[in-house]
């Protein structure tokens, strides 16, 4: 632990940027998911790190530590939460890979519900030409979306937003029923594939990343008539199909099936805690031969989730307490790796984020896995990158190669796309 400076050269204490829009919504009693993921009091706990990776020199640790305890009273996220002990923890790195290795460490460590220490944290790691500053919290607190919200509002010298919010809408009959269909099959259905064991010697990490340039995905994006995210999945499908081969694990035949996290968090929401999102399934296109046929499939699945107004039906759903401790326990069987063996998450860190004077280059979005919990992967858009993270415990430690793979496969996509003397 060291400390580079005991002033702050950076810009000044900036007042917490103003939230625009309406008044943020009352803060509300936890929800059934959120009860379900606060079940997980031990050791073993599914965190949330939000990462951000700034290019620049630190800021004294002292004045990330003023920064946040003057902003955080204010924002709703953290209103009732303990923080008059409030200390953020700093690291040096020597190089990237320590980096990465520390950020990896502290996303398992735990947090004392039981005690008078509240659910999220700060740490800030320190590199030789950048530094990154990690926005923990346990699930149960907090969702990715509302961690890029809290974090905007926490660091950002001007004022920022988080991940893109969609105002509410009627909830279609047809959407209703497909949200309570996928939970059926969820806890009823056939079980689909889950990744293996590596075959390489037990990994050091539970968590692996890589950055793909924005402009690569964009250019897919366009030339196919979809979304970003459309291709990331679409990629994600087809690195799941290489592991299938090169691992030839059992259960070949069956699904390979993501649980993809949809945010239902609302404008006026921007700011409360909790976790407002729901999931849909999708059938990830793993014997697709190409990333075109890959990326058309996905295509078909996500755009009726959206053309239905699922978003809008997983929000009725969520706040609907008619049984909430039934609502619970149907949440807390979702969340067993047997049944949802992987989720799948995507969130936007848009563009302009600067703390201490430094640009916000990169991001990522991290949860612990543990044994018995559903793997994770994740990705993390900012101005002009995408962050491809993948989370997994030694049980399903193939997982981790998915990253590499995915960025691979979007490479040589965007060279046979611009090969193609149709387009």
């Amino acid at each position: 632990m060291t400390d580079p400076a005991t002033t702050d050269p950076h810009p000044a204490h900036a007042a917490p940027p103003a939230a625009p829009g309406p008044s943020p919504a009352p803060t509300p009693d936890p929800n059934p998911l959120d009860r379900a993921l606060l079940s997980f009091d031990g050791p073993q706990q599914p965190v949330v790190t939000l990462a951000l990776d700034f290019a620049g020199p630190p800021p004294a640790p002292s004045a990330l530590q003023q920064r946040i305890a003057e902003r955080a009273p204010a924002l709703p996220t953290f209103r009732g939460t303990p923080a008059s002990n409030l200390r953020v923890p700093h690291t040096d790195a020597a190089d990237s890979a320590a980096l990465d290795r520390e950020t990896d460490r502290i996303s398992q460590l735990p947090f004392d519900l039981a005690g008078n220490v509240p659910p999220w944290d700060v740490r800030l790691i320190t590199g030789p030409d950048s530094f990154r500053i990690c926005l923990r919290t346990h699930h149960g607190f907090l969702d990715g979306v509302g961690a890029t919200h809290a974090a905007a509002a926490l660091l950002s010298d001007t004022s920022a937003e988080g991940a893109r919010l969609h105002p509410p809408a009627a909830p279609t009959a047809r959407a209703l029923t497909r949200s309570l269909h996928d939970l059926a099959r969820t806890l009823a259905g056939p079980r689909p594939w889950t990744p293996p064991p590596s075959t390489d010697p037990a990994p050091s990490r539970r968590t692996t990343g890589r950055d793909v340039p924005l402009p690569v995905l964009r250019h897919l994006a366009d030339t196919h008539g979809v979304t970003v995210n459309e291709v990331a999945l679409a990629a994600l499908g087809m690195a799941l199909a290489r592991l299938r081969r090169e691992h030839r694990t059992t259960g070949t035949g069956r699904d390979v099936l993501a649980t993809v996290a949809v945010s239902t968090r609302t404008p006026q929401q921007r700011h409360l805690p909790g976790n407002l999102l729901g999931v849909h399934r999708l059938i990830l296109p793993h014997r697709a031969g190409t990333l075109d046929e890959s990326i058309a499939a996905v295509a078909r699945q996500t755009g009726a989730v959206r053309n239905s107004r699922q978003r809008d039906a997983l929000r009725a759903l969520l706040e609907n307490r008619a049984a909430p401790q039934a609502a619970a326990r149907a949440y807390r069987a979702a969340l067993r790796a047997r049944v949802t063996p992987l989720v799948v998450s995507s969130v936007t860190v848009p563009g302009g984020l600067t703390a201490f004077g430094a640009p916000l280059g990169s991001a990522a979005l991290l949860l612990n896995v543990f044994e018995g919990f559903p793997a994770y992967v994740s990705f993390t858009r900012t101005t002009d990158l995408v962050r491809c993270s993948a989370a997994a415990d030694t049980d399903r430690s193939s997982l981790l190669a998915v990253p590499d793979l995915w960025a691979e496969l979007l490479s040589s996509g965007r060279n046979a796309a611009d090969d193609d003397p149709d387009r």
